[in-house]
C-alpha cells in the first residue's frame, strides 16, 4: 500500500498506542494479529508481509507497567490464538517509544509495510523509534518447503526454486517454530519439484518453511533511534531475547557537517544509517533503515521539511542520534 506519514497531538499514552494501531492497520496495510487491549497491560499484536508480500513481521506494542512509554517487542512468529509469540527480541530497559502518560503530545509517523518510525516531542526534546525490516544487504529471496523435514545429515527438501541456492553456500531455514543456518550440498534446479540437499539439519521444520540468505531481518529499537538495536536473529538464528544486538551508524565517515550546507551550493546532503552487528562473535553489515537519514543539520531547525527535487523531508534534532531527516 505504499509510504504513508502523519503527525497529530495524541491525548496521553493510552490515546498514542489506538492511534498507532489505526494508523497501521487503516492506513498503511498491517493486520491486527491479536488484540489485546483488554489486559492489564493493554497491547496490539501487528503483522504484515511487507511491501514484497512475501515478508513474515510480527510487532507488539504494550503499554506496560512502566510509565511514559510503549514496550515494543518483535517476533520470528505470533501464535494468535495462544497469545503467546515465538523467538522475541526485546529488551525491558530499551526497546520503546517515549510518552506520557497523563498529558498530551506530538507525535510523527512514518511507515509502509516493512517498517515503522516514530517520532515523538516529550517537552522540548524529540525521541525516535525504529522497528520492521531493514533495507537488507543480502537477498531477500526465500525457496518455500513442499514437505516436512525431520532432523538429521544429508537431508533433501523439496523445494518450490532451488535456483536461489550454489552449492556451499549457507542459508537460514525458518518455520513459525524454529529458525537455523545450514550449509547447501546438492541442488536439482530440473526435478519437480526441485530439491535441495542440506549437510544437517538440528530441528525438524514443518512444510511451508522458507530457506533464503536473509529470510527475516526484522528488528526493533531503541527509544533513542537510530542507535542500538535487537534483531529476531543473527546470521545462525535465534540464541534469547537480547543475544542478537547491533547498532546504527550515519555513513558520513564524520563529514556531516562538510555539508550543512556546503560551499560551492549551499546544499545539505542526507547520510544512510547503516545497521550492523558489531559483538566480535557475529560481526556483519546488514542492512540500513529504511527512509530514515542523518545530516549535518546546519541551516534547519527540527520540524523543518527539506525539498529534494518534489520528495519531502521532514527535519528533527532526535536525543541520542542527532540531526535526522526522514522522508514523509
Amino acid at each position: 500500500m505504499g509510504y504513508h506519514s502523519t503527525s497529530e497531538t495524541a491525548s496521553n499514552t493510552a490515546d498514542f498506542l489506538v492511534r498507532l494501531k489505526d494508523f497501521l492497520v487503516g492506513t498503511v496495510g498491517w493486520t491486527l494479529r491479536d488484540d489485546r487491549s483488554g489486559d492489564a497491560e493493554p497491547s496490539y499484536v501487528l503483522a504484515s508481509p511487507g511491501e514484497s508480500g512475501a515478508e513474515d513481521i510480527f510487532l507488539r506494542f504494550v503499554n506496560d507497567s512502566a510509565v511514559d512509554r510503549i514496550a515494543v517487542r518483535a517476533y520470528l512468529y505470533w501464535d494468535a490464538a495462544t497469545h503467546t509469540g515465538v523467538k522475541e527480541a526485546f529488551h525491558t530497559s530499551y526497546t520503546y517509544i517515549k510518552t506520557v502518560d497523563a498529558s498530551a503530545f506530538l507525535y510523527w509517523f512514518y511507515a509502509d509495510r516493512d517498517h515503522v518510525f516514530i517520532v515523538t516531542k516529550i517537552a522540548a526534546v524529540y525521541y525516535g523509534h525504529y522497528c520492521g525490516l531493514l533495507k537488507r544487504f543480502w537477498s531477500g529471496a526465500v525457496a518455500v518447503t513442499q514437505s516436512a523435514a525431520s532432523p538429521g545429515s544429508g537431508v533433501t527438501l523439496q523445494v518450490n526454486d532451488a535456483s536461489i541456492f550454489r552449492v556451499g553456500g549457507y542459508y537460514l531455514i525458518k518455520d513459525n517454530a524454529g529458525i537455523e543456518r545450514v550449509q547447501v550440498t546438492a541442488l536439482d534446479t530440473v526435478a519437480s519439484p526441485n530439491t535441495v540437499t542440506l549437510a544437517s539439519l538440528v530441528a525438524a521444520y514443518a512444510s511451508g518453511a522458507k530457506i533464503g540468505e536473509d529470510p527475516q531481518p526484522v528488528v526493533v529499537g531503541h527509544y533513542q533511534s537510530p542507535g542500538s538495536f535487537y534483531a529476531i536473529n543473527k546470521f545462525d538464528g535465534w540464541a534469547s531475547t537480547t543475544s542478537q544486538t547491533g547498532t546504527c551508524g550515519a555513513a558520513h565517515g564524520g563529514f556531516q557537517t562538510a555539508s550543512n550546507p556546503d560551499q560551492r551550493q549551499g546544499l545539505i546532503t542526507l547520510f544512510p544509517w547503516l545497521a550492523a552487528h558489531t559483538t566480535a562473535a557475529y560481526k556483519e553489515l546488514r542492512g540500513e533503515l529504511i527512509e530514515v537519514y542523518a545530516h549535518g543539520g546546519g541551516i534547519t531547525d527540527s520540524e523543518d521539511v527539506l525539498d529534494l527535487g518534489g520528495v519531502t523531508y521532514k527535519v528533527f534534532n532526535l536525543s541520542g542520534p542527532g540531526w535526522c531527516a526522514v522522508k514523509e
